[in-house]
């Protein structure tokens, strides 16, 4: 049966619009949780997400309101080979069908004064775990109904002040363009003697465009059986050359896709959930 507009807004309508929205708030590194929001810069828009047609602004970089809390957000010392990782608060998990990207963008001065103007690189990416070939469901997603998730930070990593982004994309809405970005900055002093030229690099906003078709994306009809991840290819982490395509789902094999050094499927298979906060978002 063909679907038209008007029966895909109300499959999108019956998805419950507050319990299912969250916000990326504790670091993790080896492991052990910090505080909500100790590391990561808060945003004033709390557990909504940004969406689609709004990619375009400034905000996308870290969020809204976060550049007025980064001088009071604190700076976690992280080494290359450390394992860092990022919690949902209020007890949420990722209950939207769709990819997580991690990037990351060397500041020019202190940390706590750099608004992401500059050039980001992603050191990590989730996408789809499962054989989709009959189709791709909710479930086949690497990030379904996980509250963390967790990289290596590549050994060649430059030393220096960073953001790390974090951001899931939820398609649910897609189908009307209004796919929804969640997102935070965690801000990290990286330590080591790294030599290695992350790449290739990109700007946020001008990563993605509203249009795109993996951002306007319709996972209802007809059923997409691949996903091509949004932006540019993963950081090796090895030595100076980059990486140069943006990897394209395979509908057989298993689909997470990543150039860091532990995949994306592996990621998502041996990540241990940490306890999460007993807070709960006002209405």
């Amino acid at each position: 049966m063909k679907l038209d507009l008007t029966t895909l807004s109300l499959l999108a309508g019956a998805i419950p619009a507050v319990s299912a929205h969250y916000v990326f708030s504790k670091l993790i590194v080896d492991g052990k949780a910090t505080q909500d929001f100790e590391y990561i810069r808060r945003n004033s828009n709390g557990y909504m997400p940004t969406l689609a047609e709004n990619i375009t602004t400034n905000d996308f970089r870290c969020n809204t309101g976060s550049m007025d809390a980064a001088p009071s957000t604190k700076i976690m010392k992280v080494a290359p080979g450390q394992k860092i990782g990022f919690q949902l608060a209020y007890g949420a998990t990722m209950k939207h069908p769709g990819p997580l990207q991690i990037y990351m963008s060397k500041a020019d001065g202190d940390i706590k004064s750099y608004d992401g103007s500059g050039d980001w690189f992603k050191v990590y990416q989730m996408s789809l775990c499962q054989d989709t070939s009959d189709g791709i469901k909710d479930t086949d997603w690497c990030t379904w109904d996980q509250n963390t998730v967790t990289f290596t930070l590549a050994e060649n990593t430059p030393p220096g002040q960073y953001l790390i982004r974090p951001e899931h994309i939820g398609l649910h809405r897609g189908f009307s363009g209004n796919s929804e970005f969640y997102f935070t900055c965690a801000q990290v002093e990286v330590t080591g003697s790294g030599t290695g030229t992350p790449g290739p690099t990109v700007k946020f906003p001008g990563v993605y465009s509203p249009d795109d078709a993996n951002v306007h994306f319709n996972i209802y009809y007809p059923t997409p059986t691949t996903y091509e991840l949004p932006g540019p290819a993963v950081w090796s982490g090895n030595g100076s050359t980059p990486a140069t395509s943006v990897p394209v789902v395979s509908s057989k094999a298993p689909a997470a896709t990543s150039a860091a050094p532990i995949s994306a499927v592996e990621e998502a298979s041996t990540v241990t959930p940490v306890p999460a906060s007993s807070s709960t978002p006002s209405e």
